[in-house]
């Protein structure tokens, strides 16, 4: 073998040597680095959505094409006429939207699968509607999307019958004052108040703005 033949071999085999040696410490890295050092590293929090466990209130409207202040219960006081024993509402999205973003973009789906709630019936802790992770930063509102929402009502003969409720737009929209915050690896929590309910010339309708109580981040 000449002089250049083995140069090249010695450099081969120095090559080999140090592409095994790479591999070798990606190998064992994993093994001594800290469990938590990725959890250090990542960026983002938890925001986690819930139905308040206290039942939806009922009143009567006799004039349904009322403004949204009366539709939210601010001045409404009459008696409901119907019986309306339970409203099951399901809920197929929740969806935040982003602080500084346009008000057609910035909106993140957090909820996995629909949830169906009976707004009149209490629960014994809250209810969770929509959970994710999101880079850290502001939420300015929620959007929940209504996908079904009926009443079953009895009249004063006792016979019960099913209604379709009315939900504007078939969303329901949480405007956020002061915004919620999502810190860095934290929990923000965010529970709504069940939406009221209007009842009025044969109609049943929900409230289109709930409130909301902030908890976090921690």
């Amino acid at each position: 073998m000449d002089a250049a033949s083995k140069k090249m071999l010695y450099f081969g085999l120095i090559g080999l040597l140090i592409a095994g040696s790479i591999i070798a410490v990606f190998q064992v890295v994993p093994t001594v680095l800290p469990p938590s050092l990725p959890s250090i590293l990542a960026k983002d929090g938890t925001v986690a959505v819930y139905f308040a466990s206290t039942p939806s209130d009922t009143s009567g409207n006799q004039d349904t094409s009322a403004s949204n202040s009366r539709l939210s219960g601010l001045a409404i006081s009459a008696k409901p006429v119907m019986n309306i024993t339970s409203l099951n509402v399901t809920i197929d999205s929740v969806m935040v939207h982003k602080s500084g973003e346009a008000n057609d973009s910035g909106w993140t789906e957090i909820s996995h699968g629909s949830v169906t709630l009976d707004l009149l019936k209490p629960t014994t802790v809250s209810t969770i509607i929509g959970s994710s992770k999101l880079p850290a930063g502001n939420i300015t509102m929620i959007r929940l999307h209504v996908s079904v929402a009926t009443a079953t009502v009895k009249d004063s003969t006792g016979i019960i019958s099913l209604k379709t409720v009315v939900v504007s737009s078939g969303k329901l929209e949480v405007p956020l004052r002061p915004e919620a915050h999502v810190g860095v690896q934290m929990t923000t929590s965010i529970t709504l108040d069940r939406p009221h309910i209007v009842e009025g010339n044969g109609q049943i309708r929900l409230t289109p703005a709930l409130h909301a109580v902030v908890n976090g981040p921690r």
